[in-house]
């Protein structure tokens, strides 16, 4: 896959565009020559952001976006007329979702169990942005290349992403013992809070902030991600982040339980003194797991059968069987203490689980420990058409990536088993191009909310999506599944390719959540530029399909200026 500097043929620019729109009066000249050069660049393939650029223009130019993010907006600016109660069923069954999957899957960190509550793309109010994108690159590059990961987050408009992205970099800069870089992400990340605007819950139910539906807001979401990003050096900052959101600061304080415990753990391993908080918290649960909840239990009972105790009670038996295989594979590894003979799948096998079994198999993939358990899901997910479980086994190793990926839908990442009746989603074409939370656009077709800006997060009605059998939802998306995107570019790179660009022509927040999904395949196939190109590659798509006369001074939460690339 390539990454090239400047993304796309050189002659399609904006420059073109309105030189035959001047001399033709419409787009059709200049949208067949994106056509053949879309074509072309498919064909070659490889070349990652040209095909986005080229697909995010071609999306542009057929107006095929209706009025930005559908549905009605949930949220609105502090001091503005707030909706009404009719998002308040939209809500509810957002939680109730939220429940369905986490009772499936199997989270071995609380702040991703929570993260789970978001509604996936393309569904309205879903995250994906190209803010949000950059900020997940800047988490994967700022431990080996903290330059270019600055320039990356400086390039960050939408001050939640922004404020978020300034974790990694103090994190960057303290274990490099580099206080001048560490100050300046302080200095930016406090900066980026205190602007961060403020938003309504739909009616003026501000009860939902003792709620975890909490998240779904823009801005506590954005303070409850810092909190977390900078949880392991500055715990009492993320307290004071979450003052009047009681359900985020118990999941923030179970993140801190498991971050305490792993340190706990790691220092006695190493023979030095436990850090005096860490021991602490380890000690709280070990001496009452019933009242930490299935996920914290697990974690410190993993951590206290590496140290050599017994294992913890720990009431979920999915749990309680990822913990002893987690202290298994760490022990023989680590200290060479335990057999590598396969766990036996326990009596009580739930098949209505099979996705957090197969997390227990990718967890610890490099060993034989987890062989028995690996081969009872396959069989089970194979019979059952379980393809969630099957794509955590690819991902492992552990099943055959080909059949899925092929039974994947190529525009949106959604599978056949997805329920053919469900509501259809909220439509995001494109990134928006302009700093204003609303306004027309050709990107988007309409004037109302603009993905990516800092404006209202809608999250759409509708009916409730019909289950399958044992009540599972068949919801095979790229964000309930993000297993396809990452598979996608690992054993089939020139498809991805393919299809991120139908997806871009399609659906932007779906393209945007397949590349974040995988950032860290993209890195490895095309270096750390590759992010740089993809910011440029949506910017100049964005300023190609203006009107003339306007420059969009923020695309989809992202400042346009470029030197990102330079590092």
């Amino acid at each position: 896959m390539a990454a090239t500097r400047r993304p796309g043929v050189t002659v399609l620019d904006r420059r073109l565009r309105l030189s035959l729109l001047d001399r033709t009066g419409s787009d059709e000249r200049f949208r067949q020559l994106v056509d053949q050069a879309l074509g072309a660049a498919e064909a070659a393939g490889g070349d990652l952001p040209l095909v986005l650029y080229l697909s995010l223009v071609r999306a542009g130019l057929s107006g095929s976006g209706a009025g930005g993010r559908g549905g009605a907006a949930p949220f609105t600016p502090e001091g503005s007329p707030a909706p009404g109660d009719e998002q308040e069923g939209c809500l509810r069954e957002i939680r109730v979702r939220w429940q369905a999957h986490t009772r499936r899957h199997l989270f071995t960190d609380p702040a991703v169990r929570l993260g789970a509550l978001l509604p996936s793309a393309p569904l309205a109010g879903n995250p994906y942005s190209l803010a949000r994108l950059l900020r997940v690159f800047v988490g994967h590059l700022a431990g080996t290349d903290c330059g270019r990961a600055a320039a990356l987050a400086a390039l960050i408009e939408d001050p939640g992403e922004a404020a978020v992205a300034q974790c990694a970099l103090v994190g960057a800069g303290l274990a490099a013992h580099d206080l001048e870089r560490e100050a300046q992400a302080w200095s930016r990340q406090r900066h980026l809070l205190t602007r961060m605007p403020s938003w309504s819950w739909p009616g003026g139910r501000d009860g939902h902030d003792r709620e975890v539906l909490a998240y779904l807001r823009p801005d506590h979401r954005a303070r409850f991600d810092t909190a977390v990003g900078v949880l392991p050096f500055a715990t009492g900052l993320g307290h004071a982040l979450l003052a009047g959101l009681p359900a985020l600061g118990e999941v923030h304080r179970a993140a801190f339980v498991c971050h305490g415990s792993a340190v706990y753990a790691e220092q006695r391993l190493a023979g030095r003194r436990p850090d005096p908080e860490a021991a602490a918290a380890h000690d709280e649960v070990r001496r009452n797991p019933a009242a930490a909840g299935p996920v914290v239990a697990a974690v410190v009972s993993a951590n206290e059968q590496v140290l050599g105790a017994a294992e913890l009670p720990v009431g979920d038996p999915v749990y309680r069987l990822y913990a002893r295989i987690t202290a298994r594979t760490t022990r023989a590894h680590r200290l060479g203490a335990d057999s590598l003979a396969p766990e036996p799948v326990p009596d009580g096998f739930d098949v209505r689980r099979l996705p957090a079994y197969a997390e227990i198999v990718r967890q610890n993939a490099d060993t034989p420990i987890v062989a028995a358990l690996a081969a009872r899901v396959r069989a089970e997910a194979t019979a059952g058409g379980d393809r969630e479980a099957l794509l955590i086994l690819a991902d492992a190793g552990y099943a055959d990536p080909d059949p899925l990926l092929d039974a994947t839908d190529a525009p949106t990442g959604r599978h056949p088993l997805l329920d053919a009746t469900d509501p259809p989603p909220g439509r995001h074409p494109l990134p928006d191009a302009t700093d204003a939370p609303t306004g027309p656009h050709p990107l988007l077709g309409g004037t109302g909310p603009l993905p990516g800006s800092p404006g209202p997060v809608p999250i759409e009605p509708g009916p409730a999506r019909r289950r399958g059998r044992a009540g599972r939802s068949r919801d095979v998306t790229v964000e309930r599944c993000p297993e396809l995107a990452v598979l996608l570019f690992r054993h089939r790179p020139a498809e991805a390719v393919r299809r991120v660009g139908a997806a871009a022509r399609a659906d932007w927040t779906v393209a945007a959540a397949m590349l974040e999904h995988a950032a860290a395949e993209l890195l490895a196939l095309a270096g750390p530029r590759i992010a740089a190109d993809l910011h440029d590659a949506v910017v100049r798509a964005a300023t190609c399909t203006a009107p003339p006369g306007v420059t969009p001074p923020v695309v989809d939460g992202a400042h346009p200026a470029g030197g990102a690339s330079d590092g």
